[in-house]
C-alpha cells in the first residue's frame, strides 16, 4: 500500500497525522476511469486542508489501497493497514461491494465511513454509528424528475429500467413516487445483457406517455438510444444520473453519441456542480485542486471523496479532537457540513436516524448531453 502526504518513522501520539485509508487503484475494467477520478478528488482535498494548516494542526495522511475495487483485495489491505496502524476514517472510489465488504470491520473497529458506494450495511445508524453516505439518495434522485415534469406538463410517464439491483430499485422507486404524486406511469424492465432493445422499447411506446424515464449505464445506454431511433419515437427522453455517468452521453462522435439522432431528445440528470451553469465557487476551487493533482476523467459526481476530506477535517475541526464519536457527532451538526467547503453538494444535510445527506429537490437538473471536461458538462459545441 502507498501513502500520499506521509511516511518516516511511526510518529508520536501527539504529533500522529489524522490517517484517511481509501480503496484506491488504476486499474478496475469499466469503472477506471470512475475509480482514478475518485482518488484524485481525495488527494486534492487533502492538499487543500494541509495547505490550511491540517486537521487540529496536524497533517491529513491518504493511505491508498491498490485493490482496484476488488471487495477482497480491499479488505485484506484493510485488515493489514488496521493491524499495522489503524486509520481514522476510510473512503472508497469506486463501488458498492468494496463498500459491503469493508462495512462490519470498519464498524467494530469503530472508524468513520464515508461511503461513496452507498451501501445498504452503511445507513443503520443504531448499528453503525460511524457510517455516513455521501451520494444523493435514491428518492432525491427520484424527486428530481418532478421539477422537469412540472415544468414541461407531463403527465403520463413511461419508464425503463435495467435488471441489476440498483436498477431494480431505481425502477420500484420511481413507479411509486410518480405515482403517488398523480402521475400516470408505465413500467417496463429490460434484459441489460441483451444486444436488442426494441420490444421493451414497444411495450412503452404502445402506452403513448408524455416523456420516457430511462435509467441505464455503459453500452445498455446505446442500445437503447438505437432501439428508439430504430422505431422511429420521437419521444422526450429524461436519462438518469447512471445514464448520465455513461461515456457515450459526454462524447462527441466516433467514441459517443453526442449530435447524433440518438441523443437529439435526450436530457440527463446531472448535479448543479456538473452543470458548468449552475456550480458554485466552492466547486471551481476544487476542480483547480483535482487538476493540479491529476485528470479528471470522469463526472465530479464521482468526486465525493473530495468532500468527504472536506467534511472530516471540519468536523474533526469543529469537535476539536479527532474522537470518532466526536467527529461523528459534529457530522450532524448543519453548522459543519454547510461550511466544509465541499464541492459536489453544497451541504450534506445528515440526522441521527438517516446517515444519507437529506438533499433537497433542487440538488438535481436535467441538461442537455455535452461534453465532459473537467467533471463537468457543458454544450455539446465544446
Amino acid at each position: 500500500m502507498t501513502a500520499c502526504g506521509g511516511g518516516g518513522d511511526e510518529p508520536q501520539a501527539d504529533s500522529a497525522p489524522y490517517k484517511i485509508m481509501i480503496s484506491a487503484g488504476s486499474d478496475a475494467g469499466g469503472q477506471t476511469d470512475q475509480l482514478t477520478t475518485g482518488v484524485i478528488s481525495a488527494r486534492a482535498a487533502v492538499t487543500v486542508v494541509n495547505d490550511a494548516g491540517g486537521i487540529n494542526g496536524k497533517p491529513v495522511e491518504l493511505i491508498e489501497s491498490p485493490d482496484n475495487a476488488d471487495p477482497q483485495k480491499a479488505l485484506s489491505n484493510l485488515r493489514a493497514q488496521i493491524a499495522k496502524d489503524k486509520p481514522n476514517a476510510y473512503l472508497v472510489a469506486s463501488g458498492s461491494n468494496v463498500s459491503s465488504a469493508v462495512a462490519g470491520i470498519l464498524r467494530q473497529n469503530e472508524i468513520i465511513f464515508l461511503d461513496s458506494g452507498n451501501s445498504a450495511d452503511t445507513n443503520k445508524p443504531a448499528e453503525n454509528p460511524y457510517a455516513f453516505h455521501l451520494a444523493a439518495p435514491f428518492r432525491t434522485v427520484v424527486e428530481g424528475y418532478i421539477p422537469q415534469f412540472e415544468q414541461d406538463g407531463y403527465k403520463k410517464i413511461g419508464v425503463l429500467h435495467g435488471n441489476s439491483a440498483y436498477a431494480k430499485q431505481f425502477g420500484a422507486l420511481a413507479e411509486s413516487v410518480f405515482t403517488e404524486k398523480g402521475y400516470e406511469t408505465s413500467v417496463v424492465e429490460y434484459d441489460a445483457k441483451a444486444l436488442d432493445m426494441t420490444a421493451q422499447i414497444s411495450v412503452l411506446q404502445a402506452k403513448n406517455p408524455d416523456v420516457l424515464v430511462f435509467n441505464g449505464y455503459g453500452a445498455p445506454v446505446g442500445l437503447v438510444l438505437q432501439g428508439i431511433t430504430k422505431l422511429g419515437w420521437n419521444v422526450p427522453i429524461l436519462g438518469d444520473t447512471s445514464v448520465t455517468s455513461t461515456p457515450l452521453v459526454t462524447t462527441l462522435p466516433p467514441d459517443g453519441l453526442i449530435g447524433t439522432p440518438e441523443t437529439a431528445n435526450l436530457k440527463i440528470e446531472v448535479t448543479k456542480s456538473v452543470n458548468v451553469e449552475t456550480a458554485s465557487e466552492a466547486t471551481e476551487k476544487a476542480i483547480e485542486a483535482m487538476k493540479s493533482v491529476g485528470e479528471i476523467k470522469a463526472s465530479l459526481n464521482n468526486c465525493l471523496n473530495y468532500d468527504a476530506v472536506m467534511l472530516l477535517a471540519a468536523a474533526a475541526n469543529h469537535a476539536k479532537s479527532n474522537d470518532t464519536k466526536a467527529v461523528a457527532d459534529a457530522l450532524l451538526l448543519p453548522e459543519v457540513n454547510t461550511e466544509a467547503g465541499t464541492a459536489v453538494y453544497d451541504t450534506y444535510p445528515y440526522t441521527a436516524d438517516d446517515h444519507q445527506p437529506q438533499l433537497p429537490i433542487e440538488t438535481h437538473t436535467f441538461v442537455a448531453p455535452g461534453v465532459l471536461k473537467d467533471g463537468q458538462i457543458g454544450s455539446a459545441e465544446n
